[in-house]
């Protein structure tokens, strides 16, 4: 487990911190000797204890600020320290070195390499300054000899501040990916949902509709048969009654699926396999319905299934409603790409248009499955669809 501090909690870290380094600081320089009595050991102070003491103090305190402005303290660090340099020349020991490792770790914790890169420069020239105002360094040896020693103190803490800030933004983009991933799969649940609520619209519109519009012509025809023959007029109440229930079952079928949080496409649907039973209908309903087969009937995709089922059901409705049509024929051809044919003798297109419900119902079941539908009038100057689904998927 991953525990993280609270910007309180580095706050007082940061101020414990520096005051431990102040408090060090300050018994350096109040206890170290004074040159050139210490002679060239370390630590050892160079010039006015008070002024050396006020400048480890500004530049232990300057790491309060550190985490907030890293490179800025930095800076102030080295002008603070400076400042006893240029007065006395330098002073050697603890206090010199701890806090420099402290802020040059901060800033390539917290800042970008290049800035970095800046603050290591500007260290590097401070302790090539402080070298030379050292009077207890004599000559270049002396300078070689504590080269390797200052070498070290400055990189090992800006190469490990600098892998804790590539450490914290690779958490940090691993994180956002995450959160991305969780937004794209809840937008992809969104979208599914949308694409069930059409899917259910269609089948509500298609098989209820039908129903209704069935429902409507046979009372229209048991009305005249009451005057008529009231015996014969029982045939078309009964067709109604029939209808009316099988439409009301597709219904319930359907809220049932929604209540069960199910896919539509999991509960039994009607396939070509009831174009018969759908062509029967349609006879009692008082259209005379031609229905031819060509190809060897063979077994389909689901979905292409009963997208091609509710299409003709679709079109056969539109002619029963709309078309005042006696006569419509429907032709299945099967094959490799399932092709639909209904056309009608009535008034033909200008009468309906393309738009409608029923027709935006096709073309989206078509494009579901990549096929292809056009409309208008036939060849015996009525209303035809032509419609072909894809069976076989693309390689």
């Amino acid at each position: 487990m991953t525990l993280r501090w609270s910007d309180r909690k580095q706050d007082v870290a940061d101020v414990t911190m520096a005051l431990a380094i102040a408090v060090e600081g300050q018994i350096e320089a109040w206890t170290a000797p004074l040159y050139p009595s210490s002679g060239a050991g370390s630590p050892h102070i160079v010039g006015s204890r008070p002024v050396v003491a006020a400048s480890y103090l500004v530049v232990a305190l300057a790491l309060v600020v550190r985490r907030r402005h890293p490179a800025g303290t930095l800076v102030a660090m080295v002008l603070a320290a400076a400042v006893p340099s240029l007065l006395y020349g330098t002073s050697q020991g603890f206090a010199q070195v701890l806090p420099f490792t402290v802020a040059l770790y901060t800033v390539g914790a917290h800042r970008a390499r290049r800035t970095s890169a800046w603050g290591l420069a500007l260290l590097a020239g401070f302790v090539a300054f402080g070298q030379a105002l050292d009077p207890a360094v004599h000559s270049v040896g002396d300078i070689i000899g504590v080269l390797p020693f200052v070498v070290l103190l400055m990189l090992l803490p800006l190469v490990a501040g600098m892998y804790v800030r590539t450490r914290r933004l690779y958490v940090a983009e691993l994180q956002a990916r995450a959160v991305r991933a969780e937004e794209e799969r809840e937008e992809r649940a969104r979208a599914a949902v949308v694409d069930e609520k059409r899917r259910i619209a269609r089948e509500l519109h298609d098989a209820v509709a039908h129903s209704m519009s069935v429902m409507v012509v046979q009372a229209e025809a048991a009305e005249e048969m009451l005057r008529l023959d009231p015996e014969r007029a029982r045939v078309p109440v009964q067709q109604i009654q029939r209808v009316g229930r099988e439409g009301l079952a597709e219904m319930r079928r359907l809220l049932g699926v929604l209540r069960r949080d199910e896919s539509p496409a999991s509960a039994p649907q009607p396939g070509l396999a009831r174009l018969p039973e759908l062509a029967e209908e349609m006879r009692a309903a008082g259209l005379s319905v031609e229905l031819a087969v060509a190809g060897e009937p063979g077994p389909l995709p689901v979905g292409v299934d009963i997208s091609a089922y509710r299409i003709v059901q679709e079109a056969l409705t539109n002619v029963l409603k709309h078309a005042g049509a006696s006569h419509v024929t429907v032709r299945v051809a099967f094959g490799d790409t399932l092709v639909l044919e209904v056309e009608d003798d009535g008034a033909g297109a200008p009468a309906r248009g393309n738009g409608g419900h029923g027709i935006v119902g096709m073309r989206e079941r078509v494009a579901l499955y990549g096929g292809t539908l056009d409309v208008g009038t036939s060849s015996g100057g009525g209303f035809g669809i032509h419609a072909t689904l894809p069976v076989v998927e693309p390689a």
